[in-house]
Protein backbone atom coordinates (compact mmCIF):
# COMPACT_ATOMS: atom_id res chain seq x y z
CA UNK A 1 0.00 0.00 0.00
CA UNK A 2 1.43 3.38 -0.95
CA UNK A 3 2.05 5.95 1.76
CA UNK A 4 -0.54 8.35 0.32
CA UNK A 5 -3.19 5.64 0.07
CA UNK A 6 -2.41 4.54 3.64
CA UNK A 7 -2.87 8.13 4.81
CA UNK A 8 -6.22 8.31 3.01
CA UNK A 9 -7.41 5.14 4.75
CA UNK A 10 -6.21 6.47 8.12
CA UNK A 11 -8.16 9.69 7.59
CA UNK A 12 -11.29 7.70 6.73
CA UNK A 13 -10.90 5.57 9.85
CA UNK A 14 -10.47 8.62 12.08
CA UNK A 15 -13.34 10.58 10.55
CA UNK A 16 -16.44 11.09 12.63
CA UNK A 17 -19.26 11.30 10.13
CA UNK A 18 -20.39 10.22 6.65
CA UNK A 19 -20.22 13.88 5.57
CA UNK A 20 -16.60 14.12 6.65
CA UNK A 21 -15.73 10.87 4.85
CA UNK A 22 -17.45 12.13 1.70
CA UNK A 23 -15.42 15.36 1.83
CA UNK A 24 -12.19 13.37 2.24
CA UNK A 25 -13.00 11.13 -0.72
CA UNK A 26 -14.23 13.98 -2.91
CA UNK A 27 -10.94 15.78 -2.40
CA UNK A 28 -8.97 12.61 -3.11
CA UNK A 29 -10.96 11.90 -6.27
CA UNK A 30 -9.95 15.29 -7.66
CA UNK A 31 -6.26 14.45 -7.42
CA UNK A 32 -5.90 10.67 -7.67
CA UNK A 33 -6.97 7.58 -9.55
CA UNK A 34 -7.71 4.23 -7.92
CA UNK A 35 -7.74 0.55 -8.77
CA UNK A 36 -10.73 -1.66 -7.98
CA UNK A 37 -8.67 -3.27 -5.23
CA UNK A 38 -8.09 0.14 -3.65
CA UNK A 39 -11.78 1.00 -4.00
CA UNK A 40 -12.59 -2.21 -2.16
CA UNK A 41 -10.33 -1.20 0.71
CA UNK A 42 -11.95 2.23 0.79
CA UNK A 43 -15.46 0.75 0.83
CA UNK A 44 -14.49 -1.66 3.60
CA UNK A 45 -13.57 1.36 5.72
CA UNK A 46 -16.96 3.04 5.35
CA UNK A 47 -19.60 2.36 7.96
CA UNK A 48 -22.92 2.29 6.11
CA UNK A 49 -24.29 0.56 3.01
CA UNK A 50 -25.71 3.80 1.62
CA UNK A 51 -22.32 5.45 2.14
CA UNK A 52 -20.57 2.65 0.22
CA UNK A 53 -23.01 3.04 -2.67
CA UNK A 54 -22.61 6.82 -2.78
CA UNK A 55 -18.83 6.68 -2.61
CA UNK A 56 -18.60 3.99 -5.28
CA UNK A 57 -20.50 6.34 -7.62
CA UNK A 58 -18.30 9.28 -6.62
CA UNK A 59 -15.06 7.40 -7.19
CA UNK A 60 -16.14 5.35 -10.23
CA UNK A 61 -14.83 7.83 -12.82
CA UNK A 62 -11.41 7.62 -11.16
CA UNK A 63 -11.16 3.82 -11.37
CA UNK A 64 -8.43 2.76 -13.82
CA UNK A 65 -9.49 -0.88 -14.13
CA UNK A 66 -13.32 -1.02 -14.12
CA UNK A 67 -13.18 -4.38 -15.91
CA UNK A 68 -11.97 -5.84 -12.60
CA UNK A 69 -14.96 -4.58 -10.61
CA UNK A 70 -16.63 -7.94 -10.11
CA UNK A 71 -13.55 -9.94 -9.20
CA UNK A 72 -11.76 -7.30 -7.10
CA UNK A 73 -14.65 -5.63 -5.26
CA UNK A 74 -16.79 -8.58 -4.21
CA UNK A 75 -14.50 -9.78 -1.40
CA UNK A 76 -14.72 -6.32 0.19
CA UNK A 77 -18.48 -5.94 -0.12
CA UNK A 78 -19.52 -9.52 0.57
CA UNK A 79 -21.44 -8.43 3.68
CA UNK A 80 -23.79 -6.32 1.54
CA UNK A 81 -27.07 -7.59 0.13
CA UNK A 82 -27.05 -8.88 -3.43
CA UNK A 83 -28.84 -5.74 -4.65
CA UNK A 84 -26.33 -3.41 -3.00
CA UNK A 85 -23.38 -5.41 -4.40
CA UNK A 86 -24.90 -5.17 -7.88
CA UNK A 87 -25.36 -1.40 -7.57
CA UNK A 88 -21.79 -0.88 -6.38
CA UNK A 89 -20.26 -3.02 -9.12
CA UNK A 90 -22.65 -1.47 -11.65
CA UNK A 91 -21.56 2.04 -10.66
CA UNK A 92 -17.94 1.15 -11.37
CA UNK A 93 -18.73 -0.57 -14.64
CA UNK A 94 -20.74 2.44 -15.85
CA UNK A 95 -18.17 4.91 -14.49
CA UNK A 96 -20.73 6.34 -12.06
CA UNK A 97 -23.37 7.08 -14.69
CA UNK A 98 -26.95 6.28 -13.77
CA UNK A 99 -28.38 3.24 -15.52
CA UNK A 100 -31.99 4.19 -14.85
CA UNK A 101 -34.11 6.51 -17.00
Amino acid sequence: MSVLFGQLISRLQLSGSPTEREEILAAASNRHVFTCHQLGIILMNLKYSAERETMSKLLAPQIVDPENASSHLLPYIACESCAVRERIVGAVLTRGESTTA
